[in-house]
């Protein structure tokens, strides 16, 4: 993991996802980083060039302030720039970390306003369903600590190969955190989860937990994390199933997943 792309509006939740990018970074050593800003102009024809230029005059200057502010941070061969970028921001975000090769999209999330928002906020789940490769989000309010242990939620379907968990294994190399891989099956039976996860994590440190089935998912999760006492939530975004479940938000309820903790979202395919 060599570059890690960190969009930002510059709001609260934001910088937060910067000052873990910064341990993160840190923790793993040679990383770039890259702080993107983008922002869109919506105005009339006869101002759009003077809103434009104030606008990214702006993005520049506090880029700038954001970049001196984490500096003094940087350790182990970590560097850090930044990009400031017109047009629409998830599609700039992600045709920006594939053309560029990023290992890794880092964001902070939303926070909620009014009624509960998707956890992502819609911005960062947009990204995530967009993105060609790995994806973590940060909580809002959440404070960098150093990863102890790392939570890999599995359903059924297995994984396809070490290159899939390349993130995970990079962040549990660089910590030093054994990896639990959690299942919820129907009974307590340890062939629940399929061996090519024993096969994937070859090489890491890692333990398989097995619970019963239970409608919610997110709570189980969740409580698992907390038992565990993970810093770190590792998930598998599939075309179809597991992922697309927990995530699914229900129009009249508005409950939708959450977690206390960083949470990386493998791309599958």
């Amino acid at each position: 993991m060599r570059k890690i792309l960190i969009p930002t509006d510059f709001s609260s939740n934001a910088m937060g996802a910067l000052q873990y990018g910064v341990g993160l970074a840190n923790a793993i050593g040679n990383v770039e980083l890259t702080l993107l800003h983008t922002y869109e102009v919506h105005s009339n024809a006869g101002m759009f060039v003077s809103v434009s230029d104030f606008m990214k005059k702006d993005a520049v200057d506090q880029s700038l302030e954001a970049i001196k502010a984490v500096e003094p941070r940087l350790q182990n061969g970590v560097t850090i720039d930044s990009q400031i970028l017109r047009g629409s921001t998830v599609d700039l975000i992600t045709d920006f970390a594939r053309r560029n090769r990023y290992d890794l999209i880092l964001m902070g999330t939303q926070g909620a306003s009014g009624l509960q928002e998707i956890f992502f906020g819609s911005t960062t789940n947009a990204v995530l369903k967009q993105a060609d490769g790995p994806v973590l989000a940060v909580p809002a309010g959440y404070r960098y600590t150093p990863v102890g242990k790392i939570v890999l939620a599995i359903d059924e379907e297995g994984l396809e190969g070490r290159e899939m968990v390349k993130p995970l294994a990079v962040v549990s190399k660089a910590f030093d955190a054994p990896v639990c891989v959690f299942h919820q099956s129907a009974a307590f039976e340890q062939d629940g989860i399929d061996p090519s996860v024993d096969e994937a994590l070859s090489g890491i440190d890692h333990s398989f937990h097995y619970e019963l089935e239970d409608e919610n998912v997110n709570e189980s999760i969740n409580n698992f994390v907390t038992d565990c006492g993970a810093q770190l939530l590792v998930m598998v975004r599939r075309q179809r199933g597991f992922l697309e479940e927990v995530f699914h938000v229900s129009a009249t309820t508005r409950k939708v997943f959450s977690t206390p903790v960083p949470l990386l979202i493998l791309k599958e395919g």
